[in-house]
């Protein structure tokens, strides 16, 4: 029998196959890599070779 969307461990939810943690700590880990991918970025492209 299916897992409803709606039901589980509080703080948790259902998508699909997979559970997804609610809370800080996953968004600000998410946020973390999105900078660190945008200053590697910006680092690739200042120091380019000319």
């Amino acid at each position: 029998m299916a897992v409803p969307l709606d039901e589980g461990p509080p703080g948790r939810r259902r998508v699909g196959p997979f559970w997804i943690e609610e809370g800080p700590g996953a968004l600000i880990a998410g946020a973390a890599i999105v900078v660190l991918f945008a200053v590697l970025f910006i680092l690739a492209v200042a120091m380019r070779p000319a």
